[in-house]
């Protein structure tokens, strides 16, 4: 376990958050709720932007950008610790899956790119590869951009994600249910979870590792509009509680290595927020942001919180380590950011609202001393 990530585990260990299910009027959220719940929260606009740092070039708007492999996953194939893993976008009825940089000039780059086709909505990470949800369909692609897979969905897919096991976690439109289906698409069980379920994010930890130290991956299941996040162990198809984000979450993350760190920022008040997924779902720790808070990342390899702010146009780095989150600095970004994602490399790719891809190297980005 990391140093960060014991910490976080020891504030988890005194945190009085309370451990309410998110449908009930009890759940741990402060101030007047009702004109929130049931509003998905949205973006602030951007000024215009003044000299973002590092190399910004031209590109599509993306639905979702995701890491197409994770550290220590436990699987042959993906054990290079250390080694920049490769990224995914679904754009424009494309998968693209290649470096950060061959994302950031994905024409000119080596980008694999796959076409999809524009029923494709849904995108997730996994520990070798991505996830899609494409109408009533879940596909299932490795890290080079090679479809494995495919089942059928009990409806229109609204976040669908997969454990080494190969047991997906699914949910659909018009249902309050999350399905745990076997990999041929065959339903293990189904349970009532949230209104409507519209991402889900793989978090590992090693805390529960099995015999051969493999970690244990769980789902954080998002609810936009209800503003929730639903802790789920996927092989053993067990909801282990839920808790509210704020008032109205914007994004969420979890790192490159499995240490049971999710962040989330809510932009309704402001805020960014450090969740840990290794018993049970623990809200450990928050820190008010600059106006606009929307994209955030969990980068493990640094252990930093990165918070995009709209609002000015920066991306700020959060040390979580001392139990409450510190500033270590910050950088100008291009405007409307809405996606950050890392390899593990060092650097940072940023995409904004219209598509422009902000490349910022590491050597760029401030750092804990």
């Amino acid at each position: 376990m990391t140093p960060t990530a014991a910490a976080l585990a020891a504030v988890a260990a005194v945190s009085t958050v309370a451990l309410a299910g998110c449908g009930s009027e009890s759940d741990d959220v402060e101030g007047d709720e009702e004109g929130v719940v049931g509003v998905v929260a949205t973006p602030s606009d951007s000024p215009e932007a003044t000299n973002p740092v590092g190399e910004v070039s031209q590109g599509e708007p993306v639905t979702g950008l995701v890491r197409a492999s994770l550290n220590n996953s436990g699987t042959a194939d993906s054990d290079a610790e250390g080694e920049p893993v490769p990224v995914a976008s679904l754009e424009n009825g494309n998968l693209v899956i290649g470096s950060l940089a061959d994302l950031a000039d994905v024409a000119g780059g080596d980008a694999e790119t796959v076409a999809v086709g524009e029923d494709c909505t849904t995108i997730s990470g996994t520990v070798d590869g991505v996830v899609l949800g494409c109408g009533s369909t879940v596909r299932i692609f490795d890290n080079e951009g090679t479809e494995t897979s495919s089942v059928d969905a009990p409806g229109p897919v609204t976040s669908a994600t997969q454990s080494p096991s190969g047991t997906l976690l699914v949910s659909v439109e018009d249902s309050d249910k999350s399905y745990w289906l076997d990999t041929d698409g065959e339903e293990i069980r189904s349970e009532t979870m949230t209104a409507t379920a519209d991402g889900v994010t793989l978090v590992g930890n090693t805390r529960n590792s099995d015999d051969d130290g493999a970690p244990e991956w769980r789902a954080a299941l998002i609810d936009a509009a209800q503003s929730s996040v639903t802790d789920l162990g996927i092989d053993d198809q067990e909801r282990k509680a839920a808790l509210r984000i704020g008032q109205g979450v914007g994004t969420v993350s979890a790192g490159i290595d499995p240490d049971g760190v999710l962040v989330a920022s809510d932009p309704r008040q402001g805020q960014a927020l450090v969740y840990t997924l290794t018993d049970v779902i623990r809200h450990t720790q928050s820190v008010p942001t600059g106006d606009g808070t929307w994209a955030v990342l969990w980068d493990s390899a640094r252990e930093l919180m990165w918070v995009s702010t709209t609002g000015d146009n920066t991306l700020t780095a959060y040390d979580l380590s001392s139990g409450t989150p510190e500033s270590v600095g910050d950088v100008s970004t291009s405007a409307d950011v809405r996606h950050i994602i890392d390899d593990g490399s060092g650097d940072l790719l940023l995409i904004t609202a219209d598509g422009s891809r902000e490349l910022i190297p590491a050597d760029d980005l401030p750092r804990k001393d």
